[in-house]
Order: C-alpha cells, then structure tokens, then sequence
C-alpha cells in the first residue's frame, strides 16, 4: 500500500488477495481523511462488501483497474464513496445494493453483456459511463429507475436496439446521451421520445441507414449524426426543434440535401461534409435564419445556386473545399470548376443592380 498527498489523501493498493489478507489489519493501515483509493492487479474474481466495507466515510473515489481475474462486485449499501470506476478488467456481472451515495458509475473495458439491472437502486446516479464492453441493448427506461440521471454514455459498444416505454408524461430534462461507435441500423424516433429530452445526443459511427418517424423536443440542443450510412433523410415529420443549434451530418452517403430543414429554425451550423452530394440549390436552407456556418467539403458538388427570393440570409461562411467533381465533358483544364450562381428575384432587384448583400458577407472556403 503507498498513501501520498498532502495529508497522505491518496492511497494505491496492488495485487490485493481478500482471502489471503487480513482485512480488519488492512483497514486500520488506511490514513485517516483518505479520499482516494485504487485497486490495481486484485488477486481475486469477486468482491463485496468485506473489501468495500474498508474504505472510510472520507473516501470519495474508488477505483478498481487492471484486474484481470475479477469477474464479480457486489457493492454493498454501506458504500458511501460517490464516485466508483472499474477499469480494465473481466467482469461480468456486477450487483448494486439500494445506495444512496453513489453519484457517478464508470465501467469499462469489460465483459458485461447488459446493463446491470440493479442500477435502479442506485437513488442518486447522476452520470453512467459504460464503456468498451459489449452491451447490445439499452433501455431508456433507465431514465425513469434513476430519477436523478442526467449524462448517459454507452460508447464503444455492441448496441443494436435502443428501447423504451416511456413517454411524454415523463419527461425530464437531461445533459447527455452518447451511443458512438455500436452498431445501431435503424431508429424509429416516434418511440423513443425520451431522445428529445437530452441537450446532447451523438449517434455518431454507427450504422444507421433509416431515421424515421416524427419527433419533437425543445431541449435539444446538439445532434451528431455523423459517419452513418444515411442516403436520404428528411425533417417533415419533425414539429419544429427551437433549440437545435448544431447539426451534424457529416460521413453519410447522402446525395441530396434534406427535405423540410424549416423544422430546425436555430441552427446556425450544419456539416454535411463527406457526402455525395452534386447540386445544391440554397432554397433548401432559405427558412433557416440563423444559420451562420455550413460546411459542405469533400462531396461532390458541382454548381450552388442561390435565388434572392430565398436563402439563408445570416450566412457567414461556406466551405466548399475537397469537392471532387466529375467533369461532364473533356476538357483541357486538369480539374473542373465548381460554379456559384446568384439569381436575381427581377430584373430591377439589388442583386441585380449588383448590390448583393450576401456576396459581400459571404467568405467562401475552396
């Protein structure tokens, strides 16, 4: 054991054997007022409470990593630090007594298969980290069992469903919900409302074709739905999301714009960069007011067109860079050029008397 810190508030236990130790004697060689304990290299495949139950009231954070042959915890109610993190180890099953102290859960690097059923027992979860194992479903219901959970992150995993029964009589407000990186195909947004109640969801790498159904939130405030599989998709079936202030779309295969973007009117960023797109017409953005940046590089766009009739009339910044087009005729030039156009409304308009106030704001990226 080395305890360190100023007042020795830090200690670093390894190759810890509770069969083999005398764990009355192990606990009374814990400094007073330690707020910090790691368990490295455990000689063991299970705990409970006869090791947690050595840790003081001053200790705030457990955490248990490189345990290779740890397979099973019990953590006890009498556990009282508010922080537990279990890091690369083998476990597979994990139980949670009804407690009222733990506020943050981190696991990863795992073999669990689930999500620990006992989690509802946990009063006061605030913040779920489960990571790098191999879950394959979540039930969003976890929001209702744990009254107080506000961040979600399930990245690096094996999901392939997302559930719930819960609907709108049950919403609360949440920070965080982050599904990056499993093997989500489809989402049906019309039964999985509680979507809409964080203000940040990533359902970034993933393998999402379809993204159906409607869907409403005024919380919502960034929505990653990037490096996807996503050939087509619309907001028509969207009430409008007031809150929506970033958007990205990034990594897909689409080769159109979106239909019915006038449901998202905050937005002031999009990135649809790395697509396939080939003609924009800005009509597309022309109900999003605030819209300020959009990043359309690496496509394959060849002509932009604006009319003054409609277009996103905050826009600052375009980016237009690593488009990679096809030239439709032979040509002498080694690279085809992409074309702006601007279309006057008439033939007396500003745009047509060259007093085009989009020009001159507009800082185009090539």
């Amino acid at each position: 054991m080395v305890c360190e810190g100023n007042i020795t508030n830090q200690c670093f236990i390894e190759h810890l054997n509770p069969a083999r130790t005398n764990l009355s004697s192990f606990r009374a060689k814990l400094p007073a007022g330690v707020v910090f304990v790691q368990l490295r290299h455990l000689e063991t495949s299970a705990i409970d409470q006869s090791v947690f139950n050595c840790f003081g009231n001053s200790v705030v954070q457990v955490n248990i990593v490189d345990s290779r042959a740890l397979l099973q915890i019990i953590v006890p109610s009498s556990f009282t630090a508010k922080q537990l993190e279990v890091r690369k180890t083998q476990l597979h099953w994990i139980h949670f007594q009804a407690n009222e102290a733990i506020t943050e859960l981190w696991i990863s690097v795992s073999n669990l298969k689930e999500l620990p059923p006992s989690l509802k027992s946990l009063s006061n979860l605030a913040s779920l980290q489960l990571k790098r194992s191999n879950i394959q479903q979540l039930n969003l219901d976890l929001i209702q069992w744990c009254r107080s959970l506000d961040s979600l992150d399930l990245t690096d995993n094996s999901l392939h469903t997302i559930t719930t029964t819960l609907g709108s009589e049950h919403r609360r407000n949440l920070f965080l919900l982050n599904v990056s990186n499993n093997q989500l195909r489809i989402l049906n947004l019309e039964v999985l409302a509680p979507l809409g109640w964080f203000k940040h969801v990533d359902l970034s790498h993933n393998k999402i074709e379809l993204l159906v159904g409607r869907f409403s939130s005024d919380h919502l405030y960034k929505l990653d739905l990037s490096n996807n599989r996503l050939k087509t998709l619309d907001f028509c079936q969207w009430q409008r999301i007031p809150s929506l202030g970033v958007l990205f779309l990034n990594s897909n295969e689409l080769s159109r714009v979106p239909n019915c973007l006038a449901r998202l009117p905050a937005v002031f960023y999009i990135n649809l960069s790395n697509n396939m797109l080939r003609n924009v017409h800005m009509d597309a953005f022309g109900d999003m007011d605030r819209l300020v940046c959009l990043d359309l590089s690496a496509n394959r766009i060849a002509l932009i067109s604006f009319r003054e009739e409609k277009y996103p009339t905050r826009l600052r910044r375009l980016i237009l860079s690593k488009n990679k087009i096809e030239c439709g005729q032979p040509t002498d030039m080694p690279f085809c050029a992409l074309d702006i156009e601007f279309h006057p409304s008439q033939a007396q308009s500003c745009w047509a008397r060259n007093d085009n106030t989009l020009q001159k704001q507009l800082v185009i990226d090539t």
